[in-house]
């Protein structure tokens, strides 16, 4: 492995399994061929890619925003982004496998028009602008001395420069609940490749989430609504910078040495399209099932009105 992603990383902590199955090792064939990827299960077996879908084509939105210059041209703006997103859904959805008695298509493309207009408003309100702005930024440097076989690299959804030469790095989520599926260490990542290449930390991290524009906060926000702009924004320490440069080091190493045990966790296991073909998880949820089914029979025989044949009815006499 030549090149290590953010999404490498997160997927060595989830399930090393789940990393080479996806990925493949030029070492191992996991039935398609040396290097090849694990083949997916049928259709039936997976997981709907309507979520990843639309988080695609917002991303999409946001780089045509910034790197074709459409931001230049504020009054067209809106039916601009309205149009990309219904166009990029209907080019990107045939690359998908998508299971619509989840989830309507026409509330699946809404969910994105919705959302480009929305970032519209995150923008203007939090001034996502400057001398420099631009999307799908591709931070690569080499790793050394440690390793001088390994690049890391970070595709930051936005990263600007202010007119007070700060560096903001910025990650869009489609996330119904904001705060709990992120991943900070996503965007500190970003900034440890960003240091590495430009020799520069950035002054600020932050995801901006397409459901949820300036004073629309989620349910979950306690303050008031007006503080709510959009943005959650992310600490950066420079220990965080050190600890994420040594796990990509160590997460290099245990590839090499083909370190690819199963890790089956539920939260992650839901959204692995390999779930139904992994015999560690199977067997963990017969466990699990098992746990179940054995406490709720416990409870019946232990609840008094479960044995009760039937009800005293008390008459008042002849």
């Amino acid at each position: 492995m030549d090149v290590l992603y953010w999404s490498h990383i997160k997927s060595m902590r989830e399930c090393p399994q789940k990393f080479l199955w996806s990925r493949g090792n030029p070492e191992i064939d996991l039935g398609a061929g040396l290097g090849k990827p694990k083949p997916l299960p049928t259709e039936v077996e997976r997981a709907s890619e309507h979520y990843a879908l639309m988080g695609s084509v917002l991303s999409t939105v946001v780089e045509n925003i910034y790197n074709e210059n459409l931001w230049k041209e504020p009054l067209l703006l809106r039916d601009r982004v309205e149009a990309l997103a219904r166009k990029e859904f209907a080019l990107q959805e045939s690359g998908k496998y998508l299971d619509w008695s989840q989830m309507m298509r026409s509330e699946a493309i809404d969910t994105c028009v919705k959302g480009a207009v929305n970032f519209l408003k995150i923008m203007k309100e939090n001034k996502l602008l400057g001398p420099y702005a631009r999307s799908e930024v591709k931070m690569d440097t080499w790793v050394s001395p440690q390793l001088k076989d390994l690049k890391i690299c970070g595709i930051a959804d936005l990263i600007f420069r202010d007119t007070n030469d700060k560096i903001h790095i910025m990650d869009g989520k489609n996330a119904g609940q904001p705060g709990k599926w992120e991943d900070e260490d996503q965007l500190r990542w970003y900034a440890l490749c960003f240091k590495m290449a430009y020799g520069v930390i950035p002054s600020r991290l932050g995801f901006f989430f397409f459901r949820f524009p300036p004073n629309e906060p989620p349910k979950e926000w306690t303050r008031d609504p007006k503080e709510w702009n959009g943005i959650i924004e992310v600490s950066l320490d420079p220990a965080d910078l050190k600890r994420l440069f040594d796990e990509a080091v160590e997460t290099q190493k245990a590839v090499k040495k083909k370190n690819f045990e199963a890790n089956p966790i539920p939260k992650h296991c839901a959204n692995c399209p390999y779930e139904s073909v992994c015999e560690p998880r199977q067997a963990q949820k017969a466990i699990n099932s098992a746990k179940r089914n054995a406490t709720k029979e416990l409870k019946k025989q232990n609840d008094p009105l479960e044995n009760m044949q039937g009800i005293n009815i008390f008459s008042m006499g002849k």
